[in-house]
């Protein structure tokens, strides 16, 4: 270490423009314009290195040198990015240079600092200096081998060496390459070492071990441990001091030694992959047939375009759609064709819509056509090819159309028929009523068995306006004119007038009712409404109970209240179940069906919880009886000035 700083500072002081005495502004370069690399005119102390067999060294001494920057701050390979390198005929230095301070390569500098040694590389602590006026001129790199490269003669100094990779390797601080010498089996080795930050601006990545290289640069030296002579470096300032020469490495030579060895296989393989790609190139031919074939067969519009939109082909469905020839559409812009719609979003950088969109393809007379445009984009080989798709809506639209009038002219039919029931149901109560009326006047005065006539003829008349008010309930929630009115309802007042009207019945069949109400049970619906749904369930578990008992229990729950109603008659077959709730449905049919009724109350019960927003649910076995739960929540006014809305038409 002792004798690598001795070294330098002997030639720095060869190199002498002024021994003592000048000022620091009076220097001027050299008559060449290569200024040189001077001591100081005092030393500030010498110092003994502790490492080197105390052999006095120069460190610590302030002195002054000049000479041509061979590069720059930052572009050398170290991780240092504050070191320069600078040097004149004879010798060179790394110098480290203060922040105020910018030079570029060429640049002749003068720079005063002290003498410091680190890892074994001299180099000079800048504290000032300048750069002196001339022309940029960078001193042409010096000729070495690995072997003279390899030592401290020519550290600092820009030298161009050659030599063979003998290894590659990564450390804590960066990548290095091993370079030692051609063709000679001396030991010396040198390396070319670029820091992690400077990794990509570098690339060692491109060579492998056995590559002939040559490389320009600054050599130094960064060993870790005393005696510091160990580890030799040539720092590269760029990409371009990396280059390689000769034969490219190891294996492509190997590689083309078994080429040559294996020239008649490789004839042989030739001769098979010509056969090959023949083949595959008719094959292709006629993949490329069928598909011609496929898109002229079909019906839809399809146009192959570039990523931009430009059509690069189209089959006749296409040209056909637009009253053009297909060779009209080749070149134009896909999305020209179609109207401006913002319902369209083409993504021109994806060349896809996100699903099929409607719009409308537009002729050259200004007319349009309703389309439906699907595109994708698929791979065949290496290249994407966009596809677009062109339906034509124009016969789908007017179906659409005559769908839409049937279902007016059905709407305006059922509100016709709605209006029709309403009124004969208005024009049959009436007199259904006086009848009824009668009825019970003459049961108060006459004798049997007249009394028993007009108990008939009430009865009759009473299940006359059931089924008329039934049927009107079931024409109003069709049409949505059936309207709800919230209130608050004592529930069980409405469980007792719905078992008095059946009051007669029950004690007829000698039924046992059973009730079992909360009185302070209280619910925010309609009254009436929920009087119809409690009066079809009772009157269905009494209709179809011969012997046992009908059972009404209510539960109040947090949203409204849950109602259950109990029979122990004949039951439902389970096969009859899925049509329970369907308008004029009966499991008993025809003439000689065991039990009268239309086969409304159920389906209108339905549709009427609906209507209340709850639920019905039915739990029935064949001989044993039948359940029905019917939930219902309270209503505020914003929910009962919704619209009612069948849930299935009547038949």
């Amino acid at each position: 270490m002792s004798r690598a700083i001795a070294w330098h500072l002997s030639f720095i002081g060869a190199g002498l423009l002024w021994i003592a005495g000048p000022a620091w502004g009076a220097a001027r370069p050299t008559p060449d314009d290569s200024l040189r690399l001077g001591p100081a005119a005092s030393i500030a102390e010498v110092r003994v290195d502790a490492n080197a067999d105390h052999v006095p060294d120069r460190r610590g001494e302030t002195v002054t040198v000049a000479g041509r920057v061979t590069a720059g701050r930052g572009r050398l390979a170290v991780s240092r990015p504050r070191l320069v390198a600078v040097q004149d005929r004879t010798a060179g230095i790394h110098v480290r240079l203060p922040d105020s301070l910018v030079v570029e390569r060429g640049d002749s500098l003068r720079v005063r600092g002290v003498v410091t040694h680190a890892y074994g590389l001299t180099r000079l602590r800048g504290a000032e200096g300048r750069v002196v006026e001339a022309g940029a001129r960078t001193p042409a790199p010096l000729p070495l081998t690995v072997n003279t490269a390899a030592g401290e003669q020519h550290e600092g100094r820009l030298a161009r060496v050659r030599g063979r990779i003998a290894g590659k390797g990564t450390n804590r601080g960066g990548d290095y390459l091993r370079l030692q010498a051609q063709g000679t089996a001396s030991p010396a080795q040198i390396e070319v070492f670029v820091a992690e930050r400077h990794g990509d601006r570098f690339g060692l990545d491109r060579f492998a071990e056995g590559d002939a290289i040559e490389v320009t640069g600054v050599v130094g030296q960064h060993d870790f441990e005393a005696p510091y002579d160990e580890y030799y470096q040539i720092e590269p300032r760029g990409r371009d001091d990396l280059a390689q020469v000769g034969w490219p490495s190891t294996y492509l030579r190997a590689a083309l030694l078994i080429l040559a060895g294996g020239g008649l296989v490789g004839g042989i393989v030739v001769i098979g992959l010509r056969a090959a790609v023949q083949r595959r190139t008719q094959e292709l031919e006629e993949s490329r047939a069928r598909f011609r074939r496929l898109a002229e067969a079909t019906l839809e519009g399809i146009a192959l375009h570039e990523a931009d939109g430009t059509i690069v082909d189209a089959n006749a469905s296409l040209a056909q759609m637009m009253d053009t020839d297909r060779e009209a559409l080749i070149g134009k812009d896909i999305t020209a064709l179609l109207a401006s719609a913002p319902s369209v979003h083409w993504d021109r950088a994806e060349g896809r819509t996100d699903a099929p969109v409607e719009t409308e393809l537009v002729h050259a007379d200004g007319t349009t056509t309703p389309v439906e445009v699907e595109t994708r984009t698929v791979t065949t080989g290496d290249e994407p090819v966009h596809v677009c798709a062109v339906r034509d809506l124009s016969k789908r639209k007017e179906w659409e159309d005559e769908m839409l009038r049937a279902k007016q002219e059905a709407e305006q039919a059922a509100r016709l028929k709605s209006t029709l029931i309403h009124n004969m149901s208005h024009e049959l109560r009436t007199p259904i009523t006086t009848i009824t009326g009668y009825a019970e006047v003459i049961m108060e005065e006459a004798e049997e068995p007249h009394r028993s006539f007009a108990l008939q003829i009430r009865e009759s008349g009473r299940r006359l306006s059931d089924t008329l008010q039934s049927v009107l309930d079931m024409a109003q929630i069709e049409s949505g004119t059936l309207e709800v009115t919230v209130q608050e309802v004592s529930v069980p007042g409405v469980v007792r007038d719905v078992v008095d009207r059946h009051a007669q019945a029950i004690e007829d069949k000698a039924l046992t009712a059973e009730l079992d109400v909360p009185e302070d049970c209280v619910v925010a619906t309609d009254r009436a409404l929920l009087y119809r749904i409690l009066n079809n369930l009772v009157q269905n578990a009494v209709k179809f109970t011969e012997k046992g008992r009908c059972q009404v229990r209510v539960e109040p729950v947090a949203f409204g209240v849950r109602i259950h109603v109990r029979d122990t008659g004949v039951g439902i077959d389970p096969a009859f179940r899925p049509h329970l709730f369907e308008p004029f449905k009966q499991e008993s049919e025809g003439v000689a069906r065991e039990y009268e009724g239309t086969g409304l109350g159920l389906a209108l019960t339905k549709r009427l919880v609906d209507l209340l927003g709850g639920a019905i649910e039915v739990d029935s076995a064949k001989g044993e009886g039948s359940a029905f739960t019917v939930e219902l929540p309270s209503l505020t006014e914003a929910e009962a000035s919704a619209p009612a809305v069948a849930e299935g038409p009547m038949n």
